[in-house]
């Protein structure tokens, strides 16, 4: 270990142990959130899961470092209180994607540590420089909740029982096994805990919040999961073979395409990615445009992709002779939800 967690890798990974052992030093209970010294915590709960309801995820706020440190479990309460597994699933995701985006872009070091500290995996640096080398039996216990080919043991490069991973990978090793742990929890409620009326109040306002969402989250939900590229519209795979040829594209074909992917279930890395084989690839302007389209920008809104009539005025409409299915529906995303649910399993399948 080169250095020390300072508190504010506390309240970036409030996962961690020593997060868990700060927080148990200061000993805020249920019943302290409900006092007027303690609002701000209980109200920064709330936000966490507002916006991991309204968004699919949540912003690190470094305003206040105790607040979000202690504001963390303060949110998994009110969630155990609401009581809706749906909704634990949601947050979960949530933040997982938010402890991905910390740990991609902060030192080696710290996130080989806390790798080994939190889940007892063994890691070490690869001696070629620039990798991570995991013990194959740790990076079982995780890698298989990932569909993509890449994450397959047998498409790896393994040396004596040791995986070589890149610091990305074993960013998303981690924030996926953040994930497990907090939908575990809503497995195995505490009963019998007395709820104060401030706390419940609280916990009714996210209750109500997100049955007002439901029905998206269980849209979003649908498309969650392995990608199903087979699945795809006509309109899309067309921009997709232009693109894949390094054709030049339009703006309004570059937003369909990101649009589309980053709803249907690719990440940033993945569809920055794919951008690279254009002649004109900036990563550092793509990544801004895709993280834009995704709500990790700006106003922070996801982005859906055009109307297929909008794609229709745009000259990207490619499928009304060719395929019945486009004469019927009227959104990419919806054809993407029929096709799927017959095609799950089938096609190269991503994650």
């Amino acid at each position: 270990m080169i250095g020390a967690l300072t508190k504010e890798d506390l309240a970036k990974y409030p996962f961690c142990v020593e997060a868990v052992k700060y927080i148990e030093g200061v000993g805020v209970t249920l019943s302290d959130l409900a006092k007027p010294g303690y609002r701000v915590i209980l109200r920064r709960a709330f936000e966490r899961i507002e916006s991991a309801v309204k968004l699919g995820r949540v912003r690190t706020d470094l305003t206040d470092l105790e607040v979000e440190v202690l504001s963390y479990p303060a949110a998994l309460a009110i969630l155990t209180i609401v009581g809706e597994p749906p909704l634990f699933r949601r947050y979960a995701v949530a933040e997982a994607k938010r402890i991905y985006e910390e740990l991609r872009v902060d030192e080696d070091w710290k996130v080989k540590y806390l790798a080994e500290s939190n889940f007892n995996w063994r890691i070490r640096d690869s001696s070629e420089g620039g990798f991570f080398e995991m013990f194959f039996v740790d990076y079982l216990s995780v890698a298989p909740s990932f569909h993509a080919p890449s994450w397959k043991l047998v498409n790896r490069l393994v040396s004596k029982g040791w995986v070589r991973i890149q610091k990305y990978e074993l960013a998303r090793l981690i924030s996926e096994a953040v994930r497990v742990r907090i939908v575990d929890r809503a497995k195995s409620p505490p009963s019998g805990v007395v709820v104060p009326e401030e706390v419940a109040k609280v916990a009714e306002e996210a209750r109500k919040l997100f049955q007002s969402y439901r029905k998206v989250i269980r849209i979003e939900e649908e498309y969650s999961g392995p990608v199903v590229e087979s699945a795809f519209p006509p309109c899309i795979r067309s921009i997709l073979s232009d693109l894949l040829k390094g054709s030049s594209l339009s703006h309004m074909a570059r937003f369909a395409l990101t649009s589309f992917l980053i709803n249907v279930g690719k990440s940033v890395d993945e569809v920055v990615s794919l951008f690279s084989l254009t002649a004109d690839f900036n990563e550092s302007v793509t990544r801004y445009q895709v993280e834009h389209i995704a709500g990790l920008r700006g106003s922070r809104i996801k982005y859906t992709p055009p109307s297929c009539s909008t794609l229709r005025t745009f000259g990207l409409c490619v499928g009304l002779e060719v395929d019945p299915l486009c004469s019927r529906v009227k959104h990419p995303l919806t054809y993407y939800q029929i096709k799927a649910k017959g095609k799950k399993g089938e096609g190269k399948v991503e994650q």
